[in-house]
């Protein structure tokens, strides 16, 4: 019985987690379309993604509290790393 509420509530957690990190992955994809729309180079899109991926940082610690803010900077951290050292690719090709 208690498995299964913690089973429960882990999954209620990584499903709040995944919905958090699809809207913020969003966002800073939105960030970039619109960059690329008004022909901002691709040095200053980076500086200016990183920007509003630190701002979400910062607004994740403030809204979901310390547990979530740390998840959720690891994976913006990772999206940072991602945009820093592989801006070009976009898909995978088997």
């Amino acid at each position: 019985m208690i498995q299964s509420a913690i089973a429960i509530v882990t999954g209620l957690i990584l499903g709040l987690f995944t919905l958090i990190i699809s809207v913020i992955a969003a966002i800073e994809e939105a960030g970039r379309r619109g960059l690329v729309a008004l022909g901002v180079p691709h040095q200053v899109q980076t500086a200016l993604l990183a920007l509003l991926l630190l701002v979400l940082v910062v607004l994740s610690f403030r809204l979901f509290g310390r547990l979530f803010g740390v998840l959720i900077a690891a994976v913006l951290l990772a999206l940072l790393f991602h945009a820093l050292f592989a801006p070009e690719v976009t898909a995978f090709s088997f």
